[in-house]
């Protein structure tokens, strides 16, 4: 499997497909595995790039906090690497604060931004339950208990409907191949404690695409409209359904909405 040293750790990456780089940037304590419903069709026009933020999958885990600005250099020195010298920039939840470190810290190489259920900075109710997700895995609360409790906050009621719905996804978690570390989770927690870009979001000045779950109760819809109303190229879109893992739940309606600003912009 494709790894290659950024700095102090070594980082997993995947590449599919060709046309101009699209890179996917994923949130708290996910891995690329998790990309399964966008890489078939986005490789199908783009060169996708996929990797491990530090702390998760097959990228090492490092025992010390992280940053946004920290994860944004990684994401960057992969690029650089994979002569990649300008691209898309996708990111989720952390990923998309990632994303946006990226824009305002890198513009150059940054063609168009899609920030999907994130914010500037991490509303005060979801630092609480982060830091509860946290306490419950340092006081060692069984990991299929954390698992359907953090469903909880990030999926829908359509989700809930059905109990082997349920079983399977949070059996898929369980028996994940590359279990998510304690230092790994403390240090992203750390990342995104610490993101603050509401003074600077303002700079940003490649086109945006701003994308929420209508039913998102982890980063409410007001977290995204004040990302689109300081962004001056931004465009908001809510999704009619979906939470905050819209991109897993709601795949069709979370690809639709993507690639019909990613076409946009690629034929400007």
């Amino acid at each position: 499997m494709p790894k290659t040293r950024i700095g102090n750790i070594e980082m997993y990456y995947e590449v599919h497909g060709s046309g101009e780089p699209l890179v996917l940037v994923h949130g708290l304590s996910m891995d690329s595995s998790t990309w399964f419903n966008q890489v078939p069709l986005l490789s199908q026009k783009y060169q996708v790039v996929v990797f491990d933020n530090r702390g998760v999958g097959q990228t090492d885990a490092p025992h010390e906090e992280s940053s946004t600005d920290m994860m944004a250099d990684d994401t960057v020195a992969l690029l650089k690497f994979l002569n990649v010298d300008n691209a898309h920039i996708l990111g989720v939840s952390m990923g998309g604060m990632i994303a946006q470190i990226m824009a305002l810290k890198y513009p150059e190489l940054v063609k168009s931004l899609l920030l999907n259920t994130t914010a500037a900075q991490l509303p005060a109710k979801a630092k609480h339950i982060v830091q509860n997700w946290l306490r419950m895995l340092n006081e060692n609360v069984s990991l299929e208990t954390r698992i359907r409790e953090g469903f909880l906050w990030v999926y829908t009621d359509q989700f809930f409907a059905h109990d082997k719905t349920v079983t399977a996804a949070a059996h898929l978690a369980i028996n994940h191949p590359h279990p998510l570390s304690t230092h790994g989770f403390t240090g992203q927690v750390a990342a995104l404690m610490k993101h603050d870009t509401r003074s600077q979001i303002s700079q940003i000045s490649v086109p945006t695409l701003v994308l929420s779950g209508g039913d998102d109760i982890f980063i409410p819809i007001e977290f995204s409209e004040e990302l689109a109303g300081k962004i001056p190229k931004a465009e908001l879109v809510v999704l009619e359904r979906g939470g905050h893992n819209c991109w897993l739940e709601f795949p069709e309606l979370f690809n639709q909405a993507v690639m019909q600003f990613l076409d946009r912009v690629t034929s400007m």
